[in-house]
């Protein structure tokens, strides 16, 4: 792709218009002039700023070679990652190729988290004598995925005596896997479902939905269901692609998703610093936040902030948003909102003082980003009003297509389904299913949710 395309391209998106410009953008954007200065933030260096993907792309002719590549704009513009996952398995494949696939690998697991979730909002926290027995099967692979295998087990059990339900098939390898006592992932290739051998070109999806009906006990009245496993064998499919496709770097691969694992999947290693095939265009800014996040959700848990503020862009916001020891979520918007006045400053540096079209596509990215990463550090810190918060306001600062991320979006999604607020929810899925069609497996679950919501609270919206 030329450079004048790239241009234009992005030209029509900042048209669109990039989200809500923090105060000190906005107020000069109104004077027609370049960007103010930026208020000084101590706490975090101009070194670990110009580490970062967003200033290090700051030239175009440092971005260029990502332009000239219609699967980067694709993803990074667009942030269609199936499209994109065309385009690349057949333009640079390795870690690019091997990023999209990891990226459509985090996105239906975390669509079958937010169903599993619903499930467990329903069936679980608020059973019905009319459930259908086939719920079992459902809360057995809802706990699963949460990393509750105990109630997981006990739920399995109870379908030891059934002979006849349609979950049965679905529910077998799930049922050999929690027995086994195997580490995950269990094996889903039995699974009635048709997917194609991991390999590049080809297209699996779970469109032939819904999979069963259940049958409600006691009642002339049935559901249809998308089975959440469904969800699991295509995002473990995409995994298995990008492991492949990396080569030797697919452990930076599993670094580069570690915030967007399931709760069931085990941790991996911070390894080394990502390279920029990982970084370009992503929520991570700079090499080392993605072995942040990793050990975050490892064994140091919220100890890691510490251990990576000096290394990590991530971690260092983190820590300068505490408050007597505890994230603030104010304090930290405000941050965030300063750090993307600051990487404009030094991007605008490295071009002669002039602000580029790109630069402010790419500091609105970098702005976004940095707010949903932010609410995955809060989770793991147990602060769940705080990382609510951080995510609401990436929600509503992600206006176009470049700040939306699928991946984000949808884990946005099941935070709410947790939280028995299915509304949102159901907006969320129902706006990435046209993109993503193999999504609206996941508003079965949801649906059943919303309708129990709706009856205990008529009248009234649940959760935030």
């Amino acid at each position: 792709m030329s450079r004048s395309a790239i241009s234009v391209i992005l030209a029509g998106l900042l048209a669109c218009g990039g989200g809500e410009r923090p105060a000190s953008e906005a107020a000069q954007a109104a004077g027609g002039g370049d960007v103010a200065e930026a208020a000084s933030a101590p706490s975090i260096s101009d070194e670990l700023l110009d580490r970062s993907w967003v200033v290090q792309m700051a030239t175009q002719e440092a971005f260029q070679p990502f332009a000239d590549v219609a699967g980067w704009v694709t993803l990074v513009v667009r942030r269609d990652y199936e499209s994109a996952a065309k385009l690349m398995d057949s333009e640079p494949g390795g870690l690019a190729a091997a990023r999209v696939h990891a990226d459509l690998g985090a996105l239906y697991k975390q669509a079958a988290l937010l169903s599993g979730n619903s499930l467990i909002q329903a069936y679980g926290e608020t059973p019905e004598e009319t459930d259908p027995v086939g719920t079992a099967h459902l809360l057995t692979v809802a706990y699963a995925l949460n990393g509750r295998l105990d109630d997981a087990k006990a739920q399995s059990a109870k379908l030891a005596d059934v002979a006849d339900d349609p979950t049965l098939a679905w529910h077998k390898p799930w049922k050999e896997w929690l027995e086994s006592g195997a580490a995950w992932p269990p094996d889903l290739s039995g699974l009635p479902v048709s997917l194609p051998a991991v390999e590049v070109g080809a297209a699996p999806s779970v469109r032939d939905l819904p999979h069963y009906e259940l049958q409600e006990q006691g009642v002339d009245s049935s559901r249809e269901m998308a089975d959440l496993g469904a969800l699991v064998a295509l995002g473990l499919w995409h995994d298995d692609l990008a492991r492949k496709l990396a080569g030797p770097g697919a452990a930076q691969v599993d670094v580069y998703r570690a915030g967007y694992r399931m709760p069931v999947e085990q941790s991996v290693a911070a390894g080394d610093s990502l390279p920029m095939d990982l970084l370009f265009g992503s929520d991570l800014l700079v090499a080392e936040d993605g072995p942040f996040l990793a050990d975050l959700h490892g064994e140091k848990g919220a100890a890691a902030v510490d251990a990576w503020k000096d290394k990590s862009l991530l971690a260092a916001i983190a820590h300068a948003s505490r408050v007597d020891g505890k994230m603030d979520a104010e304090k930290a918007v405000d941050l965030i909102s300063e750090l993307r006045d600051r990487l404009l400053e030094r991007s605008k540096a490295r071009t002669n003082d002039t602000v580029e079209g790109h630069q402010r596509t790419f500091a609105d990215i970098g702005f976004v980003g940095m707010l949903r990463s932010l609410a995955l550090v809060a989770e793991v810190e147990g602060d769940r009003e705080v990382s609510g918060r951080l995510r609401i306001n990436a929600l509503e600062r992600a206006a176009d297509k470049s700040t939306a991320c699928p991946t984000g979006l949808v884990a946005m999604a099941a935070w709410d389904a947790s939280n028995r607020y299915p509304t949102r929810a159901l907006d969320i899925v129902h706006t990435q299913s046209r993109r993503f069609p193999s999504l609206e497996a996941a508003r079965f679950g949801l649906d059943v949710m919303a309708l129990r919501v709706s009856r205990e609270r008529p009248g009234e919206t649940a959760g935030m």
